[in-house]
């Protein structure tokens, strides 16, 4: 019986043993394959005759295309595959969309010398707060952005065309918007994003202390949009009809979510283009960009709401005054020339794709330059991309009580980090 007994364990023993092999056999080949498919994937040659350029987490052309730029030079343009692997063993630059930008996923090693990175980020400082830092700006070779000292600038980003800026298509004259009066407030403010970096809640709440301000949108809400108008304003912001319902205001508050130099969104513009007077806290540089230079009320001229009231009361009382700052609607003047060249000499930058299509361009000739050896390298600086420590719109000063700057600075530490990792490998 002992003996019987002894061979059934042995055989329990060797057929969980054998039960062990098996699975760890399998396990070794899935791993096998896995591995194997994914060093496929980033080994990928691709076979051009002109230098390839990949986006590496973007798709704006489809997945291939041959880029023909205005001075003769070809390259090859790939987007992103669909399973995101795009680490190829010949490519000669890679394009990053900011917006879409995940710094655990980065073609890495990194090799300044030998591969270009080039960084497309027209967005808000909100949207990649590491890039708020030079540290992170500095793993870049060229970059496209919104200030005036990237390699593609594009500040009139947020202009649909530079025509609005005199148009009347949607004017009211100062004699009939004061009779509106007497349906509405002098003053609009329209947000539905109530956490912002400027704090310009704090700023608008203040402010109705002392003037009257007809509040739409889901921010400090005192009054209900028509109905026609109610269901999907956002996306309904640029139609005709909704344009003709703000020039009716004297005033439209344009505070922005972020400060950064020369960003400058459609809060304002779209101010000047039907012919209300901005109340503009954002870019502090924002006078390198007005029309005239009497085009917009700035709260750094008038450091609290009490002196802003002061002077719009002022404004209220003499139509003389209010249309100073209406010159580029009612003389159809533009006395900044900063503003006239910039149109001139960039009328690229109203349209998006032409800004992509600018930096595709900007990076195929640097990779013929750097097969002619024309070229050494070059970095993205933090003028690229210029966004200092949030400012609160109410004291114009930092908050430190602000979340916003808590978190600018602990992007800072972030951008150290990921800089380490990419450079030094840490």
């Amino acid at each position: 019986m002992l003996r019987i007994l002894l061979r059934k364990i042995m055989r329990v023993r060797l057929r969980v043993l054998l039960w062990i092999v098996c699975v760890f056999t399998v396990s070794l080949l899935v791993t096998f394959w896995t591995f194997s498919d994914v060093n496929d994937i980033s080994e990928t040659i691709i076979d051009s005759k002109y230098p390839v350029i990949v986006w590496w987490n973007m798709d704006f052309h489809g997945i291939s295309s041959i880029k023909y730029c205005s001075n003769g030079v070809k390259c090859h343009i790939y987007g992103k595959n669909d399973n995101g692997m795009q680490k190829y063993n010949n490519v000669g630059a890679y394009l990053f969309y900011a917006s879409t930008l995940d710094f655990k996923n980065l073609p890495l090693p990194r090799q300044p010398k030998d591969i270009i990175w080039g960084l497309f980020h027209e967005e808000s400082p909100r949207n990649v707060e590491e890039l708020l830092h030079e540290k992170a700006l500095s793993l870049f070779n060229f970059s496209a952005t919104f200030s005036r000292f990237s390699d593609v600038p594009y500040p009139l980003q947020h202009i649909e065309a530079f025509e609005d800026i005199r148009s009347k298509k949607h004017f009211i004259e100062t004699s009939k918007k004061n009779e509106l009066l007497n349906e509405i407030a002098p003053i609009m403010y329209l947000q539905s994003d109530c956490e912002t970096s400027t704090e310009r809640d704090a700023y608008v709440k203040e402010l109705m202390k002392f003037i009257k301000i007809d509040s739409y949108g889901v921010c400090l809400n005192n009054k209900e949009l028509p109905s026609k108008f109610k269901d999907d304003y956002l996306n309904n912001l640029n139609e005709d009809e909704f344009l003709a319902f703000i020039a009716r205001y004297k005033f439209v508050i344009a505070i922005e979510n972020g400060a950064c130099n020369d960003y400058i969104t459609e809060k304002f513009w779209r101010a000047i283009k039907v012919g209300s007077v901005p109340i503009y806290f954002g870019s502090p540089t924002i006078r390198d960009w007005l029309p005239n230079n009497k085009s917009a009320i700035l709260l750094e001229d008038y450091p609290t709401p009490k002196r802003l009231f002061e002077h719009i009361q002022v404004l209220m009382h003499n139509d003389r005054l209010y249309d100073e700052y209406l010159e580029h609607k009612t003389k159809q003047l533009i006395t900044n020339q900063r503003l006239l060249d910039e149109h001139s000499f960039r009328p690229y930058q109203y349209d998006g794709v032409k800004n992509i299509d600018k930096l595709e361009c900007l990076i195929c000739e640097r990779l013929h330059d750097k097969i002619n050896g024309q070229i050494g390298v070059h970095i993205v600086n933090k003028s690229h991309y210029d966004c200092p420590k949030p400012l609160s719109a109410l004291t114009l000063k930092v908050n430190p009580d602000n979340s916003w700057v808590y978190s600018w600075e602990y992007s800072r530490s972030n951008a150290d980090s990921i800089y380490d990792k990419v450079i030094n490998g840490d």
